[in-house]
């Protein structure tokens, strides 16, 4: 069994949105000092590798400590948009897309994390894409790129009014290419809008 990390570490200095502030990590306890060794961290949920749920953009009282482990994993399915902005629905997609399935989208975009593109000039979703999303009931969508859309962020809302939550900022997703693997996003169990997560890829072999 073989297991393919997705996600960004978080470090005082990781890349943040121009809409976020960067993160402050500060040893507040010192082992010579206090016999033990303690970090605080300053930080908002959405830098890094993390997961909307739906009252990030929505008048909602849904929480990420409010899903059950399970919805965290299953089984990927990957669809190749390498170097396009694009991400428009494809028959040659449409038969890989399964209810319960995490679609994950590889644009090859974690390479400009912390440039202006990966910000401002993202890849974005069709409306079309999005529905069938819907309509097929899938657990989650996962991106290794900023976000799915820009303002005003409906991408967002019908994805997540639909129990479709949202990864953001996934990286080293090529190598999921030709892999058939189950999908693992999960995040603490923290009474908030979104969260962090330990994404990975466990690879099925037969």
């Amino acid at each position: 069994m073989k297991y393919i990390d997705l996600t960004h570490t978080i470090t005082s200095n990781i890349a943040v949105s121009p809409f976020d502030k960067n993160v402050r990590m500060k040893q507040v306890k010192q082992l010579d000092i206090d016999s033990y060794n303690d970090t605080e961290i300053t930080t908002t949920m959405h830098i890094g590798t993390h997961i909307d749920a739906p009252s990030h953009v929505m008048d909602s009282e849904v929480y990420i400590s409010d899903y059950p482990v399970e919805k965290f994993i299953g089984k990927g399915v990957l669809l190749d948009f390498e170097n396009q902005k694009n991400i428009s629905l494809r028959k040659l997609d449409q038969k890989k897309i399964k209810q319960d399935s995490i679609v994950v989208i590889y644009t090859n975009m974690d390479k400009k994390i912390g440039t202006d593109e990966y910000y401002y000039d993202h890849p974005k979703l069709t409306k079309e894409f999005c529905d069938y999303l819907v309509s097929k009931q899938i657990k989650i969508l996962a991106l290794d790129f900023f976000s799915p859309e820009s303002m005003p962020l409906d991408i967002h809302k019908k994805l997540l009014s639909n129990d479709i939550l949202i990864v953001e900022n996934l990286k080293d997703v090529h190598l999921l290419k030709d892999k058939d693997f189950i999908m693992h996003v999960i995040p603490i169990k923290i009474k908030t809008e979104g969260a962090f997560i330990r994404a990975y890829a466990e690879l099925i072999t037969t």
